[in-house]
Parts: structure tokens; sequence; C-alpha cells
């Protein structure tokens, strides 16, 4: 999973509100928010990224255990995935077809 590279879903909208995030996924009609260490992940994947890439981001952004960033990371990606606001980058998925 750690070279899995991910992106944005372009099927939402987003607007930030002070470190939180919320998103509207113009799909589904449905919204989630984000805290401020979700928003930076959110963030982060302003551009499509890896997992690895992402751990290092946060691990440089948080002072936290390695151990701790990947969990929470991994929490936090399967969220945006299945909530369909985060996806698989179009190369990532082709490969897995």
């Amino acid at each position: 999973m750690e070279s899995t590279r991910l992106r944005l879903s372009n099927q939402n909208v987003w607007s930030g509100l002070g470190e939180e995030v919320v998103i509207l996924d113009l799909a589904s009609s449905s919204y989630l928010g984000l805290d401020a260490v979700a928003a930076a992940v959110w963030g982060a994947l302003a551009e499509p990224r890896t997992v690895g890439e992402l751990e290092a981001v946060l691990s440089a952004s948080y002072e936290v255990d390695p151990d701790e960033v990947s969990r929470d990371l991994r929490w936090c990606l399967s969220e945006l995935y299945y909530g369909g606001v985060g996806v698989l980058d179009e190369e990532e998925a082709q490969a897995r077809s």
C-alpha cells in the first residue's frame, strides 16, 4: 500500500473552514467534514501522491510516532476513499485492472 498513488476525486467541491475542510461529493450530494489533521492529508493530495509520500509529509509536520502516523493515515485514507472524495490515481487504477 505504501506505493499506492492516490489523488482527489474531481467529483467534489470543498471549502476550508479555519483548520478544517468540508467536502461536497457532487455525484452523491453527500458531504464530509475533515478535522485539522485530515485536512492536512486533503491538502497534501492536491497533487497525486503515494501513501509513503503522505506519511513523510505528515511525519515532518507532526511530532508523532511513525507507527501512529501510518495507522492514522490509513484510517483517514480509507474514509476519503470510501466516502468517494479520494480515489486511486488513474494510472494506478489501470494497473490494478
